[in-house]
């Protein structure tokens, strides 16, 4: 032979003369192959000012010094190129990239090369080491999917599949700070995708839930400034039927619509800019025909409830049904939450009792665990709700006041003024006056007359005056009796007007 197989370098010949120089040709081409290191791979033409010792790969379309070596190791040697073939399995080193290449006989391609399929691996770790939980686990700071284009052969789509085996199970993806729990999003335990968040990985609040079966969506804590249902009437103690000027109530008596003293009674007030002042135990009866109204439950058993305050300046002990708890003091919207038994199926009654004295504004009773914002009613519809447990009689303006029906004396004993209610209350409905006295002429103060337009003169009375209905009141329309002890003058059939002084008033209750 006259060079090796491999590196094809020269052998000395028997007695041959000038051996030196076959054998230096051997070691400038070991020098040149060994430990390959090359400047750039693929260069098709010889650099301007080579230095000596260079090595390149030649890459396609080679011209110049290049041309026809393509593939080959090109060394710059003694001011002229040198080429030498690669066999299948040398390694080179391309100092502009950083990155070692091999030749498979074909051509130089990168050594380590991600192979096109790779399948069934137990474990994979990218940054970090993988276990037997995490069988794919990986440090890194970003991470990018990118869909295939149609020009790369694929559909320019990217969807990202994730699939669990029972409808029982979890398919989720879990957020984490310090490796515990801050929100997870997924079909958590059904076939729901939910949104749940933490404070600590352990205790999770549902904020969002979606039914696969409809796609409606549920928000079990609420919606940030979207208020919920208020089950109060009179929230912000606003309607004043009974014209309550603020102080002390009675147990079971009325002040602000709706509201009324609760065992031992209450001192209550109500400044300029909403804040309640209360002490003692203050009460609203909630009618159980509100759930089947607003939230479609046959009654308050077993739903939990929460009852909210705005800015309460102590802690405030409440009761909700036969459940008790205590709004917390502080500045915002205060709450405190409670579930109902199962046997709770009538009408509930809320109470705000202080230990002293407590200010607060906007109380809100909502179904749920969480307080959402209060909101104020419309005051014209805020009084028709009222009206559906209590309504004063329509009167005119003015001192005196003259009813809103026209009366007849129909009978020497009987004065009738038939009344349609503005809006129907919620049970038939029982006559209540401010107690006021008789007069035969202009009332004043707490007195009422009645004028017989007929006979152009005011009715007198003999005897004592009674105030009741004709034949029962009706929740949407009642005739208003006035009957004498003895007579009324004047003669039967005379139709007139009643006055009423400002102090007089006739109402219809029907409260809880």
């Amino acid at each position: 032979m006259s060079s090796t197989p491999h590196l094809a370098l020269p052998l000395l010949a028997a007695a041959q003369a000038q051996k030196h120089v076959t054998h230096n040709e051997a070691l400038a081409s070991l020098d040149a192959l060994v430990q390959l290191a090359v400047r750039e791979r693929n260069r098709s033409a010889p650099p301007a000012l080579p230095e000596e010792g260079d090595r390149y790969l030649v890459g396609s379309g080679a011209t110049g010094s290049f041309a026809t070596w393509e593939g080959h190791v090109a060394l710059f040697d003694l001011g002229s190129w040198r080429f030498f073939a690669p066999n299948p399995g040398w390694l080179a080193y391309v100092e502009a990239e950083d990155l070692f290449v091999v030749f498979d006989g074909d051509e130089w391609k990168p050594s380590g090369a991600v192979p096109d399929v790779i399948n069934n691996l137990q474990r994979l770790g990218i940054g970090t080491t993988a276990d037997d939980l995490n069988r794919l686990s990986v440090k890194l700071n970003a991470t990018l999917f990118t869909a295939l284009g149609s020009d790369e052969g694929g559909t320019g789509d990217l969807r990202f599949v994730l699939n669990k085996s029972t409808e029982a199970g979890v398919l989720s993806q879990l957020y984490q700070r310090g490796y515990s729990g801050r929100a997870e999003t997924g079909l958590i335990g059904n076939d729901d995708f939910s949104i749940r968040v933490s404070a600590d990985g352990s205790a999770w609040h549902d904020a969002l839930l979606v039914d696969h079966r409809t796609g409606l969506a549920s928000f079990p804590c609420g919606l940030a400034n979207v208020p919920g249902s208020n089950l109060l009437i009179n929230s912000a103690l606003l309607v004043n039927q009974r014209k309550f000027s603020g102080g002390t109530l009675g147990a079971g008596v009325y002040g602000f619509d709706r509201w009324k003293g609760g065992p031992g009674g209450c001192s209550l007030s109500l400044g300029a800019d909403g804040t309640v002042t209360l002490s003692g135990a203050l009460d609203q009866v909630i009618d159980v025909a509100h759930m089947a109204a607003e939230f479609g439950a046959a009654s308050f058993a077993g739903a939990t409830l929460t009852l909210s305050v705005e800015d309460p300046s102590d802690p405030l002990p409440i009761f909700i049904g036969s459940k008790a708890a205590t709004i917390p003091a502080g500045s915002g919207r205060r709450s405190a939450s409670v579930t109902l038994d199962g046997t709770e199926t009538g009408n509930i009654t809320v109470r705000l009792q202080p230990s002293g004295t407590c200010s607060f504004k906007r109380v809100k009773l909502e179904v749920g665990t969480y307080a959402t914002p209060w909101t104020g009613v419309p005051l014209d519809i805020e009084e028709l709700r009222c009206r559906r447990y209590y309504q004063r009689l329509a009167v005119s303006g003015g001192s005196p006041a003259i009813a809103g029906a026209l009366g007849q004396r129909v009978s020497t004993t009987n004065i009738d003024l038939p009344y349609t209610l503005p809006v129907p209350m919620r049970a038939d409905p029982v006559v209540t006056t401010s107690a006021f006295v008789w007069t035969n002429g202009f009332p004043a103060g707490n007195q009422i007359g009645f004028y017989n337009n007929s006979g152009s003169a005011w009715v007198s009375l003999s005897g004592a005056l009674t105030v009741t209905t004709l034949t029962g009141a009706g929740s949407s329309a009642i005739v208003l009796r006035l009957q004498a002890g003895v007579s009324f003058s004047g003669v039967a059939g005379a139709v007139g007007v009643l006055y009423l002084g400002n102090q007089a008033f006739i109402a219809l209750q029907a409260e809880l």
